[in-house]
């Protein structure tokens, strides 16, 4: 009788655990999927990335895609990150985010080289914003807002995240400073 209760309980907070980390994905507005990457998107590489891309396994090889649920009105649109040398360096990856409806996808916004990405809080033309955070060194982060103006996404707010100062002493909180060049 002991035994049997303890597989019960193993078996509910297991199953607690499952349902508590897909209401976690589902929270953050991702979820992972089985999609293609459109075939639209070779033609946003620049060539040197394309023909590398084709001369190593292809587009599914070189991409992830997955599901990330930015519209308000609850469809989910496509988000795709490189994931091999020839569409990431230095462990930051360029993505894509893009619009399917029926057999037509859209490109929201190409972004540069980021190792997160993640739907944020606030809404703009029935979208969320998008936050991203790429390494710029190994004390320095950057991490930009894109923003949906109703037909695209657009950078609106940049800043990069040091663990120094402005003479250059470390520090052991990091201190945010606007980008420079963006």
């Amino acid at each position: 009788m002991r035994l049997m209760l303890g597989t019960k309980v193993v078996t509910l907070f297991f199953s607690c655990s499952a349902l508590i980390a897909v209401a976690a994905s589902i929270a953050s507005g991702q979820r992972r999927g089985r999609n293609p990457p459109p075939n639209e998107l070779l033609q946003v590489f620049a060539k040197d990335d394309r023909d590398c891309v084709m001369t190593n396994g292809g587009l599914s090889k070189a991409v992830s895609v997955r599901s990330i649920q930015l519209a308000a009105d609850g469809t989910s649109q496509l988000l795709i990150k490189g994931s091999g040398s020839c569409l990431c360096g230095a462990q930051n990856c360029g993505f894509w985010i893009y619009r399917k409806r029926g057999s037509e996808s859209r490109l929201l916004l190409a972004g540069p080289g980021v190792i997160k990405i993640k739907a944020g809080s606030d809404f703009a033309w029935g979208y969320r914003n998008v936050i991203t955070q790429s390494h710029a060194s190994a004390n320095e982060i950057i991490v930009r807002t894109y923003r949906f103006d109703g037909k695209e996404y657009r950078l609106t707010r940049c800043e990069s995240r040091a663990y120094y100062d402005d003479n250059g002493k470390t520090t052991k909180v990091p201190v945010s400073r606007p980008c420079s060049g963006e």
